[in-house]
């Protein structure tokens, strides 16, 4: 994939903080869906584990500067982000507008916690419900998967339903943790994770 985005790159001459994204098939291949020529929510992600602020780099390519890093980027430990979103996952993940009461970030190392919102914030039912991201690292995935545990049992977020819950249940699964899933995972493990099940 990475000698792929290369190869695509060079050919269009692209110049820019983006993301190619794929599938990936469950033989190996993959196949291309579409480049986002910005920076994605996810973002925090690569920051974590190759200790690159992609968000400064972007400033460097727009003044015309170059990189201070080119090809393939260091990468150490795992990272794994939740995006807390003011959605009931016991109604299909309907969106749950309302007023935020109190919000206490978890803290502590390898935590990021990425929001907008504070207490008295009224969440629209206009705009995106993402509320904030909590963005952990660690040495390995199971590690990273228990400091995640413990920062959302950490998290103080209260006045609309939101999807932490439900992203507990998915973390402490064990298909989850098996790091053998696939994108119909929401559909697939209904009924079996009591934050999913329809009220």
């Amino acid at each position: 994939m990475e000698a792929t985005v290369e190869h695509a790159c060079r050919t269009i001459g692209y110049e820019n903080a983006g993301t190619f994204e794929f599938l990936l098939g469950a033989d190996g291949t993959f196949y291309f869906i579409e480049l986002n020529a910005r920076l994605q929510v996810e973002h925090p992600v690569s920051e974590l584990v190759t200790g690159i602020d992609i968000v400064h780099e972007q400033l460097r390519i727009a003044a015309g500067e170059r990189l201070r890093l080119t090809g393939r980027a260091p990468r150490g430990g795992h990272a794994i982000e939740i995006r807390l979103n003011a959605e009931d996952p016991s109604h299909g993940f309907a969106p749950a507008p309302g007023t935020i009461e109190r919000i206490r970030p978890p803290l502590g190392p390898g935590v990021r916690f990425d929001t907008h919102v504070e207490d008295g914030a009224v969440i629209s039912p206009y705009y995106d419900s993402l509320l904030a991201k909590l963005v952990v690292v660690a040495e390995d995935r199971p590690t990273a998967i228990a400091r995640a545990l413990r920062a959302l049992g950490e998290l103080e977020l209260s006045g609309v339903p939101t999807t932490r819950a439900a992203a507990q249940e998915i973390l402490a699964s064990d298909a989850f943790r098996s790091g053998l899933y696939t994108t119909s995972f929401i559909e697939e493990q209904e009924g079996r994770l009591p934050a999913l099940m329809a009220g």
